[in-house]
């Protein structure tokens, strides 16, 4: 039960206007009056976010609740759309957008597509219509002949400045960078429809699906006419034109497994795409319009994983590092491009992703002070970019045990414009000289920079191989001495926990001296009395930087183990081999952090800030900041109401960097 939960809820405060927020309202994202929450009213604020960020259309061009005169048999009635886009010089309806609760279905009889069609055939000025109740979204044209007016399916409705014509994609440039959730849903849409019209186990259904998404990111490195692409009416509609969709998709996925950086990907997978064309022509549909390499690593992180998680996630103690927890982790060793960046857990590429993506941005803000246009790159300077990115990313490597999350993280990484093979599918505990050749040329010991893991965690996952436990210190007895120091045993322990010889495989793998690590423990290895001697052992061979003791919440619903993240640093031979004649080690300064909020409650909902009195804080002017912001500046989500999801990790990131800055003056 949280701590609130006995408390009298207090209304909320807008603090830009000082006005006291009506119970039970948030502010409307385009006329900025208050309107009443509810579910179907959280689908209208991200549709309205999508019509300007994506759609490109001025607030001034988008209406809230406009009234319309349709036909019930012999007689008008008036109603209500939830949200119309208007025409410029006329200021009639030009796209009327039917938004309604995430419970109603496509077919129902009230608030469902029918009615939506009946809406574009009386209200004259309307040429488009679109249906969403936020995870299902239906687009509509309306032509007009000289005896009739037809209603028919299309994938899309104009963005601002165009016109009928490009609602298919049939021009490079109508690919636009995915918003808010919509790409999440995007990939639920097709999961729910490959699920009902397709059938298939989870994994393999995974896996053609996977195939599909490797065609899209092909299409987008190509020039020319895009394949991945729905181009007229029959394409989305009819069995011919969708078979030429499968067919085009089949030529991309043979080109796929064709580079030579995603030999053996496929291997186990059949060689052609088995979904059926209208499968196909479906995912298309709705995948084609989004700009993947452009689009945010949050944005199509959350989406990849919503896909990935069912199928894969949590089978051998592998669960998804919280997004914000990854971010605080990468930005507090803030990485340098150039840097040699290691995994050895890597799971699906959560890591190794965002840390990709922070050189990455570090290299695009280098870059973009040397652009003619600052806002957008020539095709030779974001050329000049994406070669230097390219370059960067070969010195980035994950490892994991299991090969499906491994072939995961590769689709992670190339949807973050990279996956130039720097991920393999080995056990990270065994010798390095038991890896294969290929393996070992790239990673070796003592060799990185940096350092970042969330090992599998558990006691029903012990290691037990005298093999692989004979090779650490920390899988050895230890027994405490006289003068309270610890010293390591001959004889090997039966079984050890993998966390524990994780810690020690991360920092055999750093620079001595240098090299740091940041790592997700249960805190029962920073607490419990067991395990004294591994706290010893990290003593001796590392520089603690900095602890953040996480709340139960972090992991919550999956899994309820307290966790910290620590920062460490490889401590050089001379410098263990000058405290171990002096007898003691030296001095230096450690960052700590008891982190009591992380967005989100134990049911995994979000939280939001508070004043001192209990008052949700809405602050309006942070949304466009927080939007605008790159993963550099890692800050607070900022929902399109004003409300500030309550999380703790950026401030902690923020400080322990100036911190560490203030320190080196």
């Amino acid at each position: 039960m949280s701590e609130d939960t006995n408390k009298v809820k207090e209304p909320g405060i807008d603090y830009e206007t000082q006005a006291v927020i009506p119970d039970g309202k948030i502010s409307d994202y385009i006329t900025g009056q208050w309107v009443k929450e509810s579910e179907q009213e959280k689908v209208r604020q991200n549709f309205e976010r999508t019509l300007t960020e994506e759609y490109n259309y001025n607030k001034e061009d988008i209406r809230i609740d406009i009234k319309i005169k349709v036909w019930d048999g012999s007689k008008q009635r008036t109603k209500k759309v939830p949200l119309a886009v208007m025409k410029a010089v006329t200021e009639e309806p030009y796209i009327l957008i039917l938004v309604v609760n995430p419970k109603t279905e496509p077919a129902a009889k009230k608030n469902g597509t029918d009615e939506l069609e009946q809406w574009l055939v009386d209200v004259k000025s309307a040429e488009f219509g679109c249906w969403t109740n936020g995870i299902e979204t239906l687009y509509f044209q309306k032509k007009k002949e000289k005896l009739e007016t037809d209603v028919f399916p299309v994938n899309d409705f104009p963005r601002k400045g165009e016109d009928a014509s490009s609602i298919y994609t049939t021009d490079r440039r109508r690919l636009r960078v995915a918003t808010g959730n919509n790409l999440l849903y995007a990939f639920k849409r097709c999961h729910d429809y490959i699920h009902a019209n397709q059938g298939g186990s989870k994994e393999q259904i995974f896996w053609e699906f996977l195939k599909i998404l490797f065609a899209k990111i092909e299409d987008e490195t190509q020039n020319g006419r895009p394949k991945f692409a729905i181009r007229n009416a029959e394409e989305r509609n009819e069995s011919s034109g969708r078979k030429g969709v499968k067919d085009r998709i089949e030529t991309l996925f043979r080109e796929v497994k064709q580079r030579r950086e995603y030999a053996g990907l496929f291997d186990d997978q059949a060689p052609g795409i088995l979904f059926n064309p209208e499968t196909v022509s479906y995912i298309v549909s709705q995948l084609e319009k989004y700009d993947f390499i452009h689009s945010s690593v949050d944005v199509k992180g959350v989406a990849y994983e919503t896909i990935v998680g069912p199928t894969l996630e949590g089978t051998k103690g592998e669960f998804f590092t919280p997004r914000n927890v990854v971010k605080m982790t990468v930005k507090m060793l803030d990485p340098e491009p150039g840097a040699r960046i290691y995994d050895p857990a890597c799971g699906t590429g959560g890591f190794i992703v965002i840390a990709f993506n922070y050189i990455s941005e570090k290299l695009r803000q280098k870059h973009k002070a040397t652009w003619a246009n600052p806002n957008k790159p020539s095709e030779a300077e974001e050329k000049a970019l994406f070669e230097e990115i390219h370059e960067a990313g070969k010195n980035i490597f994950g490892t994991d045990f299991n090969s499906n999350l491994v072939k995961a993280a590769q689709m992670n990484m190339i949807m973050n414009n990279d996956g130039r093979g720097g991920l393999f599918a080995v056990n990270s505990l065994k010798p390095v000289n038991q890896w294969p050749k290929a393996v070992q040329e790239k990673i070796q010991l003592s060799s990185m920079d940096y350092v970042m893991a969330n090992p599998p965690f558990g006691a029903k996952i012990k290691i037990d191989s005298a093999e692989i436990l004979e090779r650490y210190d920390l899988a050895h007895a230890w027994s405490k001495t006289s003068d309270d120091k610890w010293q390591m045993e001959t004889n090997l322990k039966n079984a050890m926990e993998p966390e524990v010889l994780f810690v020690e495989r991360c920092v055999s793998f750093l620079k001595p001296g240098t090299g740091q690590l940041g790592i997700v423990l249960p805190d029962s290895i920073l607490s419990n009395p067991g395990y004294a001697y591994v706290r010893y052992w990290i003593l001796q061979n590392c520089q603690v930087l900095a602890s953040v003791d996480l709340p139960v919440e972090t992991f919550l619903p999956r899994t309820g183990t307290q966790t910290s993240v620590l920062i460490l640093r490889r401590k050089s031979e001379n410098e263990k081999l000058m405290e171990s004649m002096s007898g003691e080690m030296a001095p230096y300064k450690t960052f700590m952090a008891n982190v009591k909020k992380v967005g989100k409650d134990r049911r995994g909902n979000f939280i939001y800030k508070k004043d001192e009195r209990g008052r949700e804080i809405v602050k309006r002017s942070l949304y466009k900041p927080f939007v605008e912001s790159t993963i550099l500046d890692f800050l607070p989500t900022v929902e399109t109401t004003g409300r500030i999801v309550d999380d703790e990790l950026p401030g902690v990131a923020k400080n322990y960097l100036e911190i560490k800055k203030s320190l080196q003056k």
